[in-house]
């Protein structure tokens, strides 16, 4: 590999030489170092030149192409980051690359999503329809990657600054410096507002704390690293919560838990208790735990958190712990006056029942009503056709043809639904004697 390119080192020298050229050979590279960000496309410009007649005959540009060496002066390689013809284009290129330039005078190349590995030194070559027409740009174009990174001034171990410093984060670029670059700055993977100069500078609070990155305003979708930023804090935000599940009454359970936040962490926490005088230490824990409170242990409650950078307290809670007799009197009050009205709707509807069992029934009521009626008028029709004919009602002994009986059945209006009303159907039969007149003889 070593020789083969020693040999196309020696093929440019040739390629180079004024008596092979004729002194009208060329490519120029304006700028010969360039530097670009990770993700972004790149523009090399370049032109070149050749005589338009050689040997006889007019050149013309058959084929262009660019290729990467790190190796300097070598004429010519296997693959290409761009060919004109397509052939032997490295896989890695591909579709990434594209010839702005022409086959007379522009040989610009354009590389779009640059890559790390992108990093190397270009060059361009350009042949004629001649055989020995063929040119090399060998001072090439050395190209430089880069992305952006985080620094943070003054430097600190583990990033850790105490609350209340000052500190500076710098955007940076590695390998090269692109002045006129907008950065964009991140917070927790969120953009910070109006914050757009390669530096970021403020006085250290806690809610500083937190990871930091930033990125090219026309590449922002390539961040740099981010820096985790530390801050060392006294106790923030200290609270004081109750919590009794049946109520605070005497005999029940209630726990007062103090919360914070600090970094280093809480060291210790103490519970206090406001009285006429003064304040009263109750506890050196977190969580103060009453088991059967008392009347006695009503009054305010605070917590105090402390860690190595200072201390805070917390507001006040009261406790009002009220009396269990109380509540259990109002307890039998209301069961004594739910059992009287429970009584009171059970005896209602006891009478009720009784009261409806012992009235006879409107249908029942009114049969026998009926029934009556009907013997009555019996008696009274048989009774004035006696009179009628002014003959005495004959007493006495009268032989079987003398009498004749006679049955009178009387139906009901509606249908009998129970049995013993079948049975008083056959009671509805009167039965009457009737006394036959004598014949006149």
């Amino acid at each position: 590999m070593f020789l083969k390119e020693i040999f196309c080192i020696l093929v440019t020298s040739l390629y180079n030489v004024p008596g092979v050229q004729g002194g009208e050979w060329g490519v120029n590279y304006p700028p010969q170092e360039m530097c670009a960000l990770r993700g972004s496309s790149v523009v090399i410009p370049c032109t070149y030149y050749y005589p338009e007649r050689y040997k006889d005959t007019v050149l013309t540009v058959v084929t262009v192409k660019w290729f990467r060496s790190s190796i300097p002066g070598i004429a010519d390689r296997d693959t290409y980051v761009y060919h004109s013809t397509g052939i032997n284009v490295s896989p890695e290129y591909k579709n990434r690359t594209e010839y702005l330039g022409n086959k007379v005078k522009n040989c610009t190349l354009q590389i779009h999503d640059l890559q790390s590995n992108d990093a190397d030194k270009y060059y361009f070559r350009f042949e004629t329809n001649q055989q020995d027409g063929k040119w090399t740009g060998a001072s090439g174009v050395s190209l430089s990657i880069t992305e952006p990174k985080v620094t943070l001034d003054p430097p600190v171990p583990d990033h850790t600054v105490k609350e209340g410093s000052f500190v500076s984060l710098t955007c940076g670029f590695d390998r090269c410096t692109l002045s006129d670059s907008s950065i964009v700055w991140y917070r927790e993977g969120q953009p910070i507002s109006n914050e757009k100069s390669n530096k970021l500078q403020f006085n250290v609070s806690y809610e500083h704390s937190g990871k930091y990155c930033c990125a090219s305003a026309e590449n922002s979708s390539f961040k740099s690293e981010e820096i985790n930023l530390i801050v060392k804090y006294s106790p923030k935000n200290t609270s004081a919560s109750v919590r009794a599940p049946g109520g605070i009454e005497e005999g029940s359970s209630v726990t007062l838990t103090c919360t914070s936040n600090a970094n280093p962490p809480v060291s210790s926490y103490t519970w206090f208790r406001r009285d006429g005088n003064g304040n009263e230490e109750k506890a050196r824990q977190q969580h103060l735990n009453f088991s059967s409170i008392t009347s006695s242990d009503s009054g305010d409650y605070y917590c105090e958190a402390n860690n190595s950078l200072g201390a805070q307290n917390s507001s006040s809670v009261r406790l009002s712990v009220t009396g269990r007799i109380i509540n259990e009197g109002m307890k039998t009050i209301l069961a004594i006056v739910a059992a009287s009205i429970a009584f009171g709707i059970l005896m209602l509807g006891i009478i009720v029942f009784i009261k409806r069992r012992n009235k006879p029934s409107i249908e029942e009521s009114f049969n026998n009503a009926e029934s009556q009626d009907r013997t009555d008028n019996i008696s009274n029709i048989v009774g004035d056709s006696n009179l009628d004919r002014n003959e005495p009602i004959l007493q006495g002994p009268a032989g079987e043809d003398d009498i004749q009986y006679t049955a009178i059945h009387f139906q009901p209006k509606r249908p009998e639904r129970k049995k013993h009303q079948e049975e008083e159907e056959d009671a509805s039969v009167i039965y009457s004697t009737v006394a036959k007149p004598a014949n006149k003889t």
